[in-house]
């Protein structure tokens, strides 16, 4: 799994990816007017691999190929969501020209989503808390599959319930960000560990939670 690093003062967010430092993969949250600020710091801090999610943030499609282009050079895997929800066609234009994949998040929730999507990203993030449940997120991972989309394992900032519920897809998917119960500290439930960045899953029946007694 990838470990999310959000948007703060600059300085800030190095301390946060040396505290990260099991990770191999970050993901920086962009998508303001300090971007250059913030991805000079971070690669300042480390070269580990980078996802980045524009989180809507950029403004018009130019501004995203600008900063795609930009970011190309940073060694960066994909950047998520780089326009608002419902621009397809400024995101399938973008797509024709952008050096790195587009993934969507704001723009997905359920399967019948998908179709629409194939032509203007190349892959999409899944949300078990906002697809509903492992069985839409499994329909969706099938239909993604047949379009030939890329698929990312999502998650809010939620407990180890979720994340370990999502874990079991992992082998699935082509990317995971799976740290949402690593943001919290009361967390009720105790299930997916992370080890150097890898997911392990729990041994116990079912899912393998248990009460965080």
């Amino acid at each position: 799994t990838s470990y999310s690093i959000g948007i703060d003062k600059p300085e800030i967010m190095q301390e946060k990816i040396r505290a990260a430092a099991e990770f191999p993969i970050l993901k920086i949250k962009l998508g303001s007017d300090d971007d250059e600020a913030i991805m000079a710091a971070v690669r300042a801090a480390t070269d580990r691999v980078v996802r980045v999610d524009a989180n809507e943030g950029w403004k018009d499609r130019q501004e995203a190929l600008e900063k795609i282009q930009w970011l190309a050079k940073m060694n960066v895997e994909f950047v998520e969501q780089p326009l608002p929800a419902h621009r397809l066609d400024d995101v399938a234009w973008l797509r024709e020209r952008s050096p790195l994949p587009l993934v969507a998040d704001e723009d997905v929730m359920k399967a019948n989503d998908l179709p629409a999507l194939a032509r203007a990203y190349h892959g999409i993030n899944i949300k078990i808390m906002k697809s509903g449940g492992l069985q839409e997120a499994m329909r969706m991972i099938h239909v993604a599959r047949a379009l030939s989309l890329k698929i990312m394992l999502g998650c809010m900032i939620e407990s180890s319930l979720g994340i370990t519920a999502a874990a079991h897809l992992s082998p699935l998917v082509d990317w995971a960000d799976l740290d949402g119960n690593l943001l919290i500290k009361n967390d009720p439930c105790r299930g997916v560990r992370v080890e150097q960045g890898r997911l392990i899953l729990p041994e116990g029946p079912g899912l393998g939670v248990e009460e965080n007694l």
